[in-house]
């Protein structure tokens, strides 16, 4: 173990004792920087903690000594070893009001001079852990190395958890923040469970907004979770309570940040996809289908020949899009391509807006301001059937309209009859206009249709009358 008096002497004047001389026997498990007001929680205590003193910077007088008390009781609550104040960027001498509150609190003060970078203290201490374990540090860069080769794969997120779970003798298991499959290791035939234990924790910390580290109890025993990535949701959890080890969690955090790096490369791919997808559907709206089938042939991008055209009002979830579609926003509105080989496209739920279709990709222009602005009159939280299509389901629509009974199909009828005049229907029904705009309003959303749409109005009124 290295103490606090062995790492001053093999930093050689870049690390100098202030209070007490000479120096107590302090063990040291690391050396960290920080300018946070409490960085314990990313320590695990018995570290030497480096600081430019930014925690007291513009404070004076009795705010100053009470700011220093708070900082160093933190600290010594943390556990931390030591503290070294770097002279220079925020104090040229070390306060009288961090001495006196170290003095009080037992807490061993050292300075870096203004020459001295912080680094030099670092590699004293690495020096001195590279002298007293060669073997442990060796076994460690080895598994260090072990986990960047498994980051070079294609299956490199379940690879680095298989390489992590063997170094530390326990399952790991990381959960991804974006709705990609989760990866789990050494969890003996417990994946799914212990996997769906995991995603209520972890669900549960980001509703929270919690990230930082977590101790949590699962069925099958204690288990830490620690974010990846600030912000991101995505978490990595070991099947072990407590701190890990220094030499653990330098191994821990290779991972995190290999997996953080992958994330962000996975990130920016999808944002580089989605930019050409943007570029594809602008291309189509524009009418230069041929222009969008040479950038398809170029990117690799599936560009179908026959498609519908869907239009989502702002608010309306992208997830849930079909894999292959193609999407850009334009006008406010989310314009979307999607392969005409279903009977209707699938949407996201809760999707707003219109769609049209299937049509083939030249007519696409032909029919987007009309999808356009049906999506923009679309009755909140419904997409309406826009008629531009090759093939209108008619006959569906007139059986779901039957399937439904009551008086919707002989409304429907009469509406059409009189070509959408309201007070020559409800005369013909012996009605009140109102009780034919509410059964009108039903029926539409019933079909998702407009029955304004003149090719709507055509079709459904051709296979109502046979």
């Amino acid at each position: 173990m290295i103490t606090l008096a062995q790492l001053a002497d093999a930093a050689r004047g870049d690390l100098v004792p202030y209070w007490p001389v000479p120096l107590p026997r302090v063990e040291l498990t690391g050396v960290h920087v920080s300018e946070l007001e409490d960085p314990t929680v990313f320590l695990d205590g018995g570290e030497l903690l480096l600081t430019v003193g930014m925690q007291l910077a513009g404070r004076d007088g009795p705010e100053r000594a009470e700011a220093a008390r708070a900082y160093v009781a933190r600290l010594v609550a943390g556990r931390v070893a030591a503290l070294g104040l770097g002279l220079g960027s925020g104090h040229s001498m070390v306060p009288d009001e961090l001495r006196a509150a170290c003095a009080e609190a037992g807490l061993p003060l050292l300075t870096v001079p203004r020459e001295s970078p912080f680094l030099a203290v670092s590699r004293a201490y690495w020096e001195l852990v590279r002298r007293g374990g060669e073997a442990e540090l060796t076994a460690l860069l080895g598994l260090q190395v072990a986990l960047t080769r498994a980051a070079s794969g294609d299956d490199a997120e379940p690879s680095i958890v298989r390489e992590l779970a063997h170094a530390l003798g326990t399952w790991v298991a990381y959960l991804p923040g974006d709705g990609r499959a989760a990866s789990c290791a050494g969890a003996d035939g417990a994946t799914a469970s212990l996997l769906g234990d995991l995603r209520r924790e972890t669900a549960a910390l980001r509703t929270a907004g919690r990230g930082a580290t977590a101790t949590v109890q699962l069925p099958s025993g204690p288990a830490a979770l620690y974010p990846v990535e600030p912000g991101a949701g995505a978490y990595l959890a070991v099947g072990r309570g407590g701190q890990l080890a220094p030499a653990e969690r330098h191994l821990f955090l290779t991972a995190s940040t290999l997996l953080a790096h992958r994330a962000a490369g996975l990130r920016r791919a999808e944002e580089e996809r989605a930019r050409g997808d943007g570029m594809l559907v602008a291309l189509v709206l524009a009418g230069h289908d041929d222009a969008a089938r040479v950038l398809a042939r170029q990117t690799g991008a599936a560009l179908p020949e026959s498609v519908y055209l869907a239009v989502l009002a702002p608010g309306s979830p992208r997830q849930g899009l079909p894999q292959g579609a193609l999407a850009t926003e334009s006008g406010g509105l989310l314009h979307v391509l999607l392969a005409a080989d279903a009977p209707r496209p699938r949407l996201p739920a809760g999707a707003h807006g219109a769609w049209g279709g299937p049509v083939p990709l030249r007519r696409v222009r032909e029919i987007a301001a009309h999808v356009a602005d049906a999506a923009a009159h679309a009755p909140a939280g419904t997409v309406v059937r826009v008629g531009h299509g090759l093939e209108l389901p008619a006959d569906e629509w007139a059986a779901a309209l039957a399937e439904a009974g009551g008086e919707l199909l002989p409304t429907v009828r009469a509406y059409l009859k009189h070509r959408g005049h309201w007070e020559a229907t409800a005369r013909d029904l012996g009605v009140h206009r109102n009780s034919v705009r509410h059964r009108m309003t039903r029926a539409g959303e019933l079909l998702g249709v407009d029955f304004d749409d003149p090719d709507v109005a055509a079709h459904l009124w051709l296979a109502l009358r046979t």
